[in-house]
């Protein structure tokens, strides 16, 4: 069968995923896929779903489909895609996938629920079973903390002959006994083999005995979540023990298990950045795409007070091209009283805007304010 390069991706032939942006995750062929309603399938009835059916006939006649519209949005400014990044390792592969319609799943997705062990402050409260508890304290607007993935589970155990790759995301995946017991059973009933495993993790809870499990797949892809160096990030990551961190980086490497680095950019480390790519760079560790924080939307990088722009790397100044639409700095004391921090004593460079309100800012928050008002009252 022929189909379009330029609009199709491999995933909605391979992939059962899930979209993490609520209480209630709900099957997609990726995570940034956005459906237009989000109706509770089964994994049949998804997996034979007229609308994953639809996705897939648009992206082989050239259309591009609407909940893909993320994909879409970076390739036209330039960027290159998760659609992109995907298709390089796995289009070429199950090409011929393309043309069937009785498939089964090659790449699952495992979310391990939200229990963790640390509060990170960008984190949210669906994510994160302490964030959610940190933002009942202060105050902020919670959402249920998702549960446990049970149906992908059984999907793995069901399907584990097909399966290539399976993710696991959290909270922290290793923090849930029943992800080290899939693991373990994979690994007894000798599935181990032919799986690929990605897991998201923290890199605080790693054992001798579930190294030793990793150890017995195809392949493994550590993606250990780092946003600074030292203190600094035990600031970002309340909970977190940088050396237990290091020493667990090592032991993975010296086990020849590969590790990725990934940081979450954020206004609260941005100035930090160079700083961890260096760091990574004298230890041969690879840094993968970084993400962005959208929520809490306070520390979106665009955030950033006036004051500090200037010290921002040129390499992520495109980071803050975006208007400002909140005060990152009331968020980060709110959490600092929380924790009974104060940002400064990591991050000195803060110090000035944190105990005097900047006026920079000021100022283009009543901008902001005049022109918002302007755009509605045009609207009316």
């Amino acid at each position: 069968m022929t189909y379009n390069k330029n609009t199709t991706c491999i995933l909605p032939w391979i992939s059962l995923d899930r979209n993490a942006d609520s209480s209630t995750p709900a099957f997609a062929p990726c995570c940034l896929y956005q459906a237009q309603d989000k109706p509770k399938y089964t994994f049949e009835e998804y997996w034979n779903s007229k609308e994953l059916s639809e996705v897939k006939k648009e992206m082989r006649n050239g259309v591009r489909p609407k909940g893909c519209w993320k994909c879409w949005h970076n390739e036209d400014a330039g960027k290159k895609s998760m659609r992109q990044s995907v298709n390089e390792s796995r289009l070429l592969p199950y090409e011929n996938l393309i043309s069937k319609t009785e498939l089964k799943p090659i790449q699952v997705k495992l979310l391990a629920g939200a229990s963790c062990n640390l509060a990170c402050r960008m984190c949210q409260s669906h994510v994160s079973s302490k964030v959610f508890k940190v933002w009942e304290a202060i105050g902020m607007s919670t959402k249920e903390p998702y549960k446990y993935d049970y149906d992908s589970e059984q999907i793995i155990r069901e399907n584990a002959e097909s399966i290539r790759y399976i993710d696991l995301m959290g909270g922290e995946p290793f923090y849930n006994k029943r992800i080290h017991e899939l693991i373990d059973w994979l690994v007894k009933n000798k599935h181990s083999k032919h799986i690929t495993i990605y897991v998201t993790t923290n890199a605080i809870l790693l054992n001798d005995s579930l190294i030793s499990n990793l150890k017995q797949f195809e392949n493994v892809v550590v993606i250990v979540s780092l946003d600074a160096v030292g203190k600094k990030h035990e600031y970002i990551r309340p909970g977190a023990d940088w050396n237990i961190i290091v020493s667990n980086i090592e032991r993975l490497q010296k086990n020849k298990l590969n590790v990725i680095i990934q940081p979450v950019i954020s206004a609260i480390n941005i100035l930090c950045l160079p700083e961890l790519i260096d760091w990574c760079n004298d230890r041969k560790l690879h840094m993968t795409q970084m993400s962005l924080v959208h929520n809490p939307e306070e520390l979106h990088p665009k955030n950033l007070p006036s004051a500090l722009t200037h010290l921002v790397d040129p390499r992520f100044q495109s980071f803050l091209s975006e208007d400002k639409t909140n005060d990152c700095l009331e968020f980060i004391k709110k959490l600092d009283k929380h924790w009974n921090t104060k940002i400064y004593d990591i991050m000195p460079e803060w110090k000035e805007v944190y105990n005097k309100k900047d006026k920079g800012d000021t100022l283009e928050k009543d901008y902001d304010l005049y022109r918002r008002t302007l755009e509605y009252v045009k609207k009316i």
